[in-house]
């Protein structure tokens, strides 16, 4: 009975070690030896790929389905930045917007979607089933960016796109919208934060079609001004080549001191471009000027 019962013990110890081995075996091949970049792994032909579009431009807008070649487990890195370039060169260029960590089996391709922004306001946004080809990492200021925008969960917002296109499509920061966004653009370029938002129509986002920025039609802000006597003023704007193009406010007499005002100015009937908010006096001496961009 006991040698019975000892042979029992022996052989379920036998099926247990079988078992852990053969856990350990697997979690050993398993783990991976190092994180590779996506376009190392491309380069070492370590993996296939297959990247189409989802439809649009901003947030999932890509998938990406990858085949490993390798025969051995990867740990695949698409990092923050990289840049999706599609075959049709009318489409917008997109750039991943988060980075991502896959594990790519060896007998089982792996898929995922991928949040992106687009980088050429104006192009057509990407339709679903667009194909595209992996291309370089985004220069180091719109890498910056997109970090700010991650880490203050911005990702889905309106604003963070209009911030992208401050630094890829020469979008205006009164475009922005966000306070946050427009101050860490602005100090990316090395300007001034504006004094001033920028409303504009509202367009569709539709794959397929070109995705931009509605027309320009109010700017809204404040404007600032110090008089060192009383005078008689007036608000105009010109346009880049100093050319008038419309009184903004009535002729008044103001009080010396400092002035703040409040400002709304219709656009929607102007091209877009670099124009010059100026207070002057009544016989033309010119108080303050302000750069407007739209």
């Amino acid at each position: 009975m006991k040698t019975s019962c000892l042979m029992r013990k022996l052989f379920l110890a036998a099926i247990l070690l079988c078992f852990f081995s053969t856990v350990l075996s697997a979690q050993n091949t398993a783990k991976p030896s190092s994180i590779v970049d996506l376009k190392d792994a491309l380069t070492k032909k370590l993996i296939s790929i297959q990247v189409v579009g989802n439809g649009g431009h901003q947030g999932e807008a890509i998938k990406i389905v990858c085949k490993n070649l390798r025969g051995q487990y990867l740990h695949l890195r698409i990092p923050q930045g990289q840049l999706m370039e599609p075959v049709d060169s009318t489409e917008q260029t997109l750039v991943v917007a988060e980075e991502m960590l896959l594990a790519v089996m060896v007998k089982t391709p792996v898929e995922a979607s991928l949040k992106t922004f687009c980088t050429q306001s104006g192009d057509k946004s990407p339709s679903a089933g667009s194909a595209f080809a992996v291309g370089a990492v985004a220069p180091v200021m719109l890498c910056n960016l997109l970090k700010f925008i991650v880490e203050k969960g911005k990702t889905e917002s309106s604003e963070a796109q209009t911030a992208v296109w401050c630094l890829t499509s020469n979008a205006s920061l009164g475009s922005i919208g966000d306070g946050e966004l427009t101050k860490f653009v602005a100090d990316q370029l090395g300007k001034e934060v504006p004094g001033y938002k920028i409303r504009h129509s509202v367009v569709e986002s539709v794959p397929g079609r070109p995705a931009e920025l509605g027309k320009a039609l109010v700017i809204e802000g404040n404007f600032r001004y110090y008089l060192e006597k009383d005078e008689r003023t007036i608000m105009v704007l010109l346009d880049s080549t100093g050319k008038l193009i419309k009184q903004v406010s009535k002729e008044e007499i103001m009080k010396a001191g400092e002035h703040r005002s409040s400002l709304r100015l219709e656009v929607y009937n102007l091209n877009s471009g670099k124009y010059t908010l100026r207070m002057q006096t009544k016989s033309g001496k010119v108080i303050k000027d302000t750069e407007v961009e739209f």
